[in-house]
């Protein structure tokens, strides 16, 4: 796994090359998908990519958000729930949104996969479409901090504390599988405690080649 933990490399080069870098990226399809936890700024950083290439995204939480009595149907009397993005009605989800994009450029995924039936079932799809290998990009942001953005920034002081427990358990859940299902060389991790600008610079310095491979 490639870490970078210092982004000035990344504002560097995005700089030097300007437009010129811009347009090298006109021709690639990509996928590419954003893991962090919630507070991390995955939402943002698929805002920007969707801006700056045109590259369209599927965000699970809106998912969730839209369709809930798609989810409902799988809850049963009496017995507790799981993280709402293992559900299995996810998948059908995803595919359905994923039928009505154009996929010209690539897509960018925010919290999907998010356990290894998902991942083998985005892999199906990807065959199908003729999608590239993912490029696996983690914003790393430490647990505390997670912590205290859900409490203030995101969510108003409203969740309770064993709730951003239970979702920062599911990140690193999620992270384990991801590790252990894509190939390192695919994953690339960056410092999300930086700020946005940075963050963003360095992103597409990685899809544009100009952070070598380590």
């Amino acid at each position: 796994m490639k870490s970078i933990r210092t982004t000035c490399c990344g504002v560097a080069l995005a700089m030097l090359f300007g437009a010129a870098a811009q347009s090298q990226t006109a021709d690639k399809r990509y996928l590419i998908l954003l893991i962090g936890p919630t507070g991390s700024g995955k939402t943002t950083q698929a805002e920007f990519l969707k801006k700056r290439l045109g590259i369209p995204t599927i965000s699970v939480d809106d998912l969730i958000l839209e369709n809930p009595a798609a989810l409902a149907k799988y809850r049963r009397p009496g017995i507790t729930p799981g993280p709402p993005q293992l559900n299995p009605a996810i998948d059908g989800l995803f595919a359905e949104k994923l039928a009505s994009m154009d996929l010209t450029k690539g897509l960018v995924l925010d919290g999907y996969p998010a356990s290894k039936d998902q991942a083998d079932h985005l892999a199906a799809l990807a065959k199908k479409l003729n999608l590239p290998h993912p490029i696996v990009i983690q914003l790393d942001v430490p647990d505390d901090v997670a912590r205290q953005r859900l409490l203030t920034e995101r969510q108003g002081g409203q969740d309770k504390p064993e709730l951003i427990d239970e979702r920062l358990k599911n990140y690193h859940r999620e992270m384990d599988m991801i590790r252990a299902y894509y190939p390192e060389v695919n994953i690339w991790t960056i410092d999300g405690d930086k700020p946005v600008a940075e963050v963003s610079s360095t992103i597409e310095a990685i899809l544009k080649d100009e952070i070598p491979k380590q």
